[in-house]
């Protein structure tokens, strides 16, 4: 018999959610205690972990309203038949049949203005007190229609293109035609004590690919992490340079009261690292940057411009193989969410406008070794000596305030071919700080 994995009570407040993403695929084997899927409280990312070992079938989808207690897939041991089951018919119903959110799973309402509107959770209030935005603007997302943050933080991003955000005065700090200014999304993967981790992914991916590396170690401290502009959830808007895009990263930390800090940043990530110690806006007291671009102009334009073409999980697999040593590191689930991304022309768009602009003819447009020689924090880098996307003769030469990993038998992405080692380095930063 399949054993079933059922939807968690995640807050005392609702009876009801949606899942964030699955972080399995269809058919892929997993064991007991690995991650199955997210789910986005507004207050941090809840993992949600397998019952036992064998094969997940009959997955449902990630934005489909399910009560607590409800099956969301099934787990099969090997070579047990599966099929006909509730989930799956679930799946295969009319959209006008899908579950919807009842009316006694709506939270408390307040009057504001004129009308009535679900009531916003704390971190979405907060946010739209610092940025003057009048709440009867906005449309909740979340269970029950109740306002999240990041449907503030979508209108902030779209207010220099439309004007369905209210701003209360001129003196407010988001200007309507400044998007640079527009908090970006993110999630706190891990809650915990002592300085937090704000991780900044790379180009083309979003704050997802930190997952692998947290998975094994469990950290006990806090790691926050965001997506960058025209990736993952964050407003789609591309800023003119690189200083615009650290202002944007630091208005976000700074809306998530984050004081002293490190950062690890992979590829264009690790790039954004560098220029936001330089600036000496946030205190910041260690970088650890996995294989970070600008430090040579050269990159792999063949792959910047395959792994935004492909559409299919077959034409995207060999652009995804070169970015790790071993191509057993692109997981299923690695894969299908690539394909997600290239599902949502949106998306795909505002990365090629990235790409354009900061990538531009093939070449990085961005140079970071002036950022690292002024810094007095300790910095670590971490560069597989078989990248694909970046060569490592770019990471020679170094200034002498940088300590560098060279990691044979590694692609371009170390912290998750080899993530037990990137833990180690990233903790050592941390005790250093």
């Amino acid at each position: 018999m399949p054993i079933h994995v059922v939807y968690p009570k995640v807050s005392l407040e609702l009876s009801s959610g949606r899942i964030a993403r699955w972080l399995v695929a269809e058919g892929e084997p997993v064991r007991q205690g690995q991650v199955l899927f997210e789910i986005d409280n507004d207050k941090a990312a809840v993992e949600v972990e397998s019952p036992a070992d064998g094969v997940i079938r009959e997955l449902i989808g990630s934005e489909i309203e399910v009560d607590v207690g409800d099956n969301v897939a099934r787990i099969y041991a090997d070579a047990e038949a599966h099929g006909d089951s509730k989930v799956t018919a679930a799946l295969q119903a009319p959209a006008a049949e899908m579950k919807v959110p009842r009316a006694a799973t709506m939270p408390e309402t307040r009057e504001s203005g004129h009308r009535a509107h679900p009531n916003p959770t704390p971190l979405a209030r907060r946010i739209v007190k610092e940025n003057g935005i009048v709440l009867d603007a906005l449309h909740g997302t979340g269970p029950g229609g109740r306002i999240q943050k990041t449907d503030v933080v979508a209108k902030i991003g779209s207010a220099g293109h439309t004007q369905s955000v209210t701003i209360e005065s001129a003196a407010s700090p988001v200007a309507q035609s400044d998007p640079s200014h527009a908090l970006l999304h993110t999630v706190w993967l891990r809650r915990g004590e002592g300085i937090p981790v704000i991780l900044l992914h790379g180009f083309s991916a979003d704050l997802n690919n930190w997952r692998g590396m947290l998975a094994g170690a469990r950290p006990d401290w806090p790691a926050l992490a965001i997506d960058l502009p025209a990736h993952g959830r964050s407003p789609r808007d591309v800023p003119e340079d690189l200083n615009r895009m650290a202002e944007q990263v630091e208005a976000t930390i700074a809306s998530e009261q984050v004081g002293p800090l490190v950062i690890a940043g992979h590829s264009f990530g690790g790039a954004l690292a560098a220029r936001l110690a330089s600036r000496g806006q946030l205190d910041i007291r260690g970088l650890c940057l996995f294989a970070p671009a600008g430090l040579g102009p050269e990159i792999n334009a063949a792959f910047v411009d395959g792994v935004l073409r492909a559409q299919r999980s077959d034409s995207l697999r060999p652009w995804l193989d070169l970015l790790a040593h071993d191509p057993a590191t692109i997981s299923p689930a690695f894969l299908e969410a690539v394909v997600q991304q290239r599902d949502d022309g949106g998306l795909t768009a505002a990365m090629r406008a990235f790409a354009e602009r900061f990538l531009p003819d093939g070449t990085q447009a961005i140079s970071i070794r002036g950022d690292l020689a002024r810094l007095l924090s300790p910095v670590r880098v971490v560069f597989g000596r078989q990248d694909r996307i970046l060569p490592f003769s770019g990471a020679t030469g170094l200034p002498g305030n940088v300590g560098m990993h060279a990691v044979d038998m590694c692609g371009h992405m170390p912290h998750l071919e080899y993530p037990v080692l990137a833990m180690k380095i990233l903790d050592e930063v941390r005790r250093s700080s």
